[in-house]
């Protein structure tokens, strides 16, 4: 990018939020600026004030916050003192803004086209009704929506999650702003999906020069898209370069521990979360953040917050490890580990990293062999009807088979409507199983009397973590109260104090403070809810887990946390996991088997390193090709394979190779990825 005057600028930017415990400061003395055409992204865990920033930009922060020092200026305007009625006449025009859930943004009353009209009446009072309709049609063909002519009319509940949040990027570019701030976009969306929306986001900036600034906590999203990273921790930029700086040569720990949590795609083992818990941002900090999480902190990090020191003309990072003066050490990559003290000198990314915080290939230790274990989950020809109308029925699930055996942990992954969900759902009964037969260890799920039975030993040992722990968990019971409702109905602790001891044990666990055991679900954040519901069926050692998209809403440092959980579950208690997911790098990372699953149908499924390695049905290609890789040089040579069958998926699951099973063609008799390869 040119050194060039830059259309965003923020300075020594603080925003503060009133609360019932105190006055929090979410964002202290911020500084950083976006450059014309740049996609500048700004990464951190979640309460580091990465919302807050997106808000204080767009003039929509909530009542009981305030901009309290610094200024943001856009293009030519200061916007920090600026009147509501002039601020909004720039909201669309200046810049504009895509959140991070496409239904929570859309009327959904309304069709998808009038509401991107509304943006463009909004700028454009001149254009008449067709005009508008017209231009509308124009921008949904541009996001890449395809009959955008007849999908106009339609409502966001009729449309995938993919094609909600290309409608909210259509309205969001209605008024040609200079500034797109993107709040996690890709987020909700499914790996397939989220790689289209990034490649989107590219081809816009390259043809209308648009500046993005974008907020994620997905660091293999940002080194796909972004020109710049900004990493923020507890309301301050700590360290900001090029985005090939930051994942090549990180300098400051917490960026290193970002990265280091990160799983390899060439190893497994344990993987090393950020220790303990971000700073309260009410109480006076008097030194830099992150020191009591910093195991290479040194003195003056607990007494003085440190400046900016230059590593390039490019790249800043606050952190006295940079002084000259400092003791040169090693980087720690894992910060939960500390590096020998060591010459300071940088490795190449990945190198580094996966040194620090996995075993080498050759010393890996090896999973014990399950091939021989007993079946423990049976699932054979299971089907599910979801009946649409009267006359209409829609096949969710098709003729599902597989079987997990005990002590293994065996993964479906695929993207959104394939029929993963559905899976678990009628494996608990949430949903009927239309026809087919479900067995756990020799009972049959499908036969009322047998479930009647065995019901008090079903109960205990399969658990369910659902992906939206808002609707899982009970708004009216505390959370001490939702872990321990489990354990009082089996009697699982002798008494109160036992008990107490056992809920504190299970919050840590988990990466939450005890302290938050006397709130309720509504008082706390998304990740810290689905912690809860993690920590509620951990809390009953099950026997078969069923984790239906469990680290969805968590930070790569809590995911990290939460992983290293399900393997010990599995190693030290003999526990068998059925793991959902779209993260694909954390799927290879944790499982023994991996199913794919496409429209309802299961199309593949072999050992894990089968399956990365030789995919054989294109559909499960298409999908690893999506999958986001933590370095910028190599998501830039990706190329992304798309797999659009025309008409009904039909043909047979067949083992082509031992453990590895394909659903091949019904018409040619074979898979034609099979065939023309050779496998």
């Amino acid at each position: 990018m040119t050194e060039e005057q830059p259309i965003l600028k923020i300075e020594h930017l603080s925003v503060d939020i009133r609360s019932e415990t105190g006055t929090v400061h979410a964002v202290r003395d911020l500084s950083l600026s976006v450059r014309q055409g740049e996609i500048l992204a700004v990464v951190g865990e979640s309460g580091s004030g990465k919302s807050i920033l997106c808000r204080s930009i767009m003039g929509l922060l909530p009542r009981t916050a305030s901009v309290t020092g610094g200024s943001i200026q856009a293009g030519s305007y200061e916007i920090t003192a600026m009147p509501e009625r002039k601020l909004c006449g720039l909201r669309g025009k200046l810049f504009s803004m895509v959140f991070q859930d496409p239904m929570m943004s859309m009327d959904p009353t309304m069709p998808v086209g009038r509401q991107i009209g509304e943006a463009l009446r909004c700028h454009h009072p001149e254009l008449t009704g067709d005009q508008v309709r017209k231009r509308a049609v124009e921008l949904m063909e541009l996001v890449g929506i395809p009959e955008a002519e007849t999908r106009c009319r339609m409502h966001p509940w009729n449309l995938s999650g993919g094609m909600r949040q290309r409608c909210v990027l259509a309205a969001a570019l209605a008024s040609e702003p200079e500034i797109l701030i993107a709040d996690e976009p890709t987020t909700a969306l499914d790996v397939t999906v989220q790689a289209q929306i990034l490649d989107l986001m590219l081809k816009i900036r390259e043809q209308t020069g648009i500046s993005i600034l974008f907020v994620t906590h997905d660091l293999g999203v940002v080194a796909k898209i972004a020109d710049r990273v900004a990493v923020m921790y507890a309301g301050k930029v700590i360290e900001i370069g090029e985005s090939s700086e930051i994942y090549h040569d990180p300098r400051h720990p917490y960026t290193c521990g970002l990265l280091g949590a990160l799983p390899s795609n060439a190893h497994q083992g344990h993987l090393h979360p950020i220790l303990g818990f971000p700073p309260n941002l009410i109480d006076p900090i008097p030194g830099d953040a992150f020191a009591p999480r910093n195991p290479q902190a040194l003195g003056i990090d607990y007494v003085q917050a440190p400046p900016f020191f230059p590593v390039s003309p490019t790249h800043q990072v606050a952190s006295w490890l940079e002084d000259p003066r400092a003791p040169k050490l090693m980087p720690a990559f894992s910060p939960g580990h500390r590096g020998a003290e060591q010459p300071h000198v940088h490795k190449p990314p990945m190198e580094a990293i996966l040194e620090k915080n996995h075993e080498k290939p050759e010393e890996r230790q090896k999973p014990p062999e399950k091939e021989a274990a007993e079946p423990l989950l049976c699932v054979s020809h299971m089907n599910h009807l979801f009946p649409m109308s009267r006359n209409h029925v829609l096949h969710a699930l098709t003729d599902v088979s597989f079987q997990i055996r005990q002590g293994e942990i065996f993964s479906l992954v695929g993207e959104s409507g394939s029929g993963k969900s559905t899976v678990a759902k009628c494996l608990m009964h949430i949903y009927p199983i239309t026809s087919g037969q479900v067995t756990y260890d020799g009972v049959d799920l499908t036969d009322p009397a047998a479930v009647r039975a065995h019901r008090s030993r079903i109960q205990q040992e399969i658990q369910l973590i659902l992906q939206d722990s808002s609707s899982a968990l009970n708004q009216r019971m505390k959370v001490k109260d939702i872990i321990a409702e489990p354990l009082k109905i089996h009697h699982r602790c002798k008494n109160r104090r036992e008990r107490n001891r056992y809920l504190t044990e299970m919050m840590e666990a988990v990466g939450l403070e005890p302290e938050l055991l006397n709130r309720y679900p509504s008082q706390l954040s998304g990740g810290q809810r689905q912690r809860v519901s993690i920590a509620r069926a951990f809390a009953m050692k099950p026997r078969l887990l069923i984790a239906d998209e469990p680290l969805a809403a968590l930070d790569v440092s809590v995911q990290a946390q939460i992983v290293n959980l399900f393997r010990h579950l599995v190693r030290e208690h003999g526990s068998t996991l059925l793991f959902i997911a779209h993260d694909l790098s954390m799927v290879r990372f944790l499982s023994d088997r991996v199913g794919v699953m496409y429209r309802g149908h299961l199309v593949e499924l072999a050992d894990t390193e089968e399956l990365y390695r030789n995919p054989l049905h294109p559909y499960t290609r298409a999908l690893l090709s999506a999958m986001p890789v933590p370095d910028p040089e190599a998501e830039r040579r990706k190329k992304l394979e798309v797999y659009r069958p025309q008409g009904p998926l039909s043909g047979t699951f067949t083992e082509v190779c031992p453990g590895h099973f394909v659903l091949l063609d019904a018409a040619k008799g074979q898979n034609p990825a099979v065939g023309n390869e050779g496998n």
